[in-house]
């Protein structure tokens, strides 16, 4: 009997797993006016089935080779531990091996839209072009479940923020 329940439960959690995710904003912070300017950040509605967001921040101390990223993803209307998620990543390391499972899975969020594709040094801008929502909701519909979340993500540079980027999002 005790068998068939986990059964069961392991067969609808995808199910019940299942939803919609949708940009709500999406904020650029420059921590280091003097290191990177962000030339744009914003989210477009095309359509009522179709959001995007873009975000180019202008480098204006190159090359960079040593970059600390750090993630939170917080579930905005709970203080449970549960729904909170953080993750430090060695930008350099991490683009050299990829042998972070975590940090993978964030990166495939947004990495084929972003030209933040090879090891350091970066010796240009960095950006992300036109990431649909619609990526987005196929990699995470089923790990998260419903809820109003932000993920902040800190940029670091020789240990030093020099940008964040936050963006708020919802789980129906």
């Amino acid at each position: 009997m005790e068998a068939q329940r986990m059964l069961l439960l392991i067969s609808i959690l995808p199910i019940a797993l299942h939803g919609h995710v949708e940009f709500n904003n999406l904020r650029c912070v420059e921590r280091d006016k003097l290191f990177l300017t962000f030339e744009y950040c914003y989210l477009k509605s095309v359509n009522r089935t179709y959001k995007y967001a873009s975000l180019k921040s202008k480098m204006l101390q190159l090359p960079i080779v040593n970059t600390v990223t750090l993630f939170q993803v917080r579930q905005r209307e709970n203080k449970r531990i549960l729904y909170n998620f953080d993750l430090k990543v060695d930008g350099c390391k991490f683009m050299k091996d990829r042998s972070n499972v975590l940090a993978n899975y964030v990166y495939q969020t947004w990495g084929p839209y972003s030209n933040i594709n090879h090891t350091c040094p970066y010796n240009h801008d960095i950006m992300v072009d036109k990431l649909p929502v619609q990526h987005v909701n196929r990699l995470v519909q089923t790990v998260i479940p419903d809820g109003r979340y932000y993920m902040n993500s800190t940029w670091l540079v020789d240990n030093i923020p020099r940008a964040e980027i936050v963006v708020y999002f919802t789980k129906s």
